[in-house]
């Protein structure tokens, strides 16, 4: 954050009185005091502070370093979630049949969004319709800002980006969307545990966690829930399941049945599917397009 004070300069003329010393002194808000003798001071002026920025929090599995929440927007503030499990109004328990996840819908908030269509970024990020999307084939967009839909003006220009690489833009380029080799190397090198932590009043929220192998132990999906606790999620990658935003809509469906997380680049030839990672209660896929129309989730990773 950074906090702004006019900039003003003092001069003072120090005046031997009686052959006396004068002392600057400064009471802080604390109650501390400094003071400073006046013969020192050659000259008082307030300038920009700048707090340093904070360090991302993440876990690091297969070299990547994966966020440890999605990207938020939370009522003007970009944000990475609180916790691995938070979303936006939660679906707590478990839906175990598609159709019925389908027909639960939770319509997100204006000013709480956490599902993004794919490529948009800047006036776009927050919108809903099922015409704004970044449209183009084969072009990585990780850690890139364009002017326009296609991704063929690129800029490096925050202020001016409208399309592009959404977790890039809203962290300023400290987060990025992940590549789908990184995504691959997820599914097919870790361990996923479907399971469910548990909240605040006992509320529970579904999802898988993401973990390394150990020394004897296998990739696998376990697909049999399990509690998990905050300590075994501090241990790896917790991805909720977080639903679907569905085009021109507010409405969310799905959440508590599956998760669908958007990476950086388009379905092979397609125009308007992207690639992703998805699950639910019966399996893990790396190999399905998410219509970009669709508000998905993001977990980003740490540009390095």
């Amino acid at each position: 954050m950074k906090k702004y004070l006019f900039s003003v300069l003092f001069s003072f003329t120090f005046v031997p009185l009686s052959a006396q010393t004068y002392n600057m002194k400064i009471v802080k808000k604390s109650g501390d005091i400094v003071q400073i003798l006046a013969d020192d001071i050659e000259r008082i002026s307030f300038e920009e502070s700048v707090s340093p920025q904070p360090s991302p929090q993440y876990v690091t599995l297969f070299g990547v370093k994966w966020a440890t929440g999605n990207l938020q927007y939370d009522k003007g503030t970009w944000k990475i979630a609180d916790h691995q499990w938070s979303y936006f109004k939660p679906r707590y328990g478990l839906h175990r049949d598609a159709t019925e996840a389908y027909k639960f819908e939770i319509e997100q908030a204006d000013d709480q969004i956490d599902h993004f269509n794919f490529g948009v970024c800047g006036s776009n990020a927050l919108t809903y319709s099922k015409d704004v999307y970044g449209n183009t084939t084969k072009t990585d967009i990780a850690g890139k800002m364009y002017t326009d839909d296609k991704f063929i003006n690129e800029t490096t220009d925050f202020e001016q980006a409208t399309f592009g690489d959404i977790a890039y833009w809203a962290t300023k380029g400290m987060f990025r969307l992940p590549r789908y080799t990184e995504i691959i190397d997820l599914t097919q090198k870790g361990k996923w545990q479907f399971g469910y932590v548990t909240v605040d009043e006992n509320k529970q929220i579904y999802g898988y966690l993401v973990t390394e192998p150990g020394e004897g132990d296998i990739a696998m999906t376990i697909r049999f829930p399990k509690e998990l606790t905050k300590d075994d999620i501090s241990t790896g990658l917790f991805l909720p399941c977080a639903g679907s935003r569905y085009d021109d809509t507010k409405a969310v469906k799905y959440a508590g049945y599956g998760g669908y997380y958007t990476s950086s680049i388009l379905f092979e030839d397609s125009k308007d599917h992207a690639r992703c990672l998805s699950f639910d209660n019966d399996g893990v896929y790396d190999s399905n397009g998410e219509n970009c129309r669709y508000g998905s989730s993001i977990r980003p990773v740490v540009v390095e």
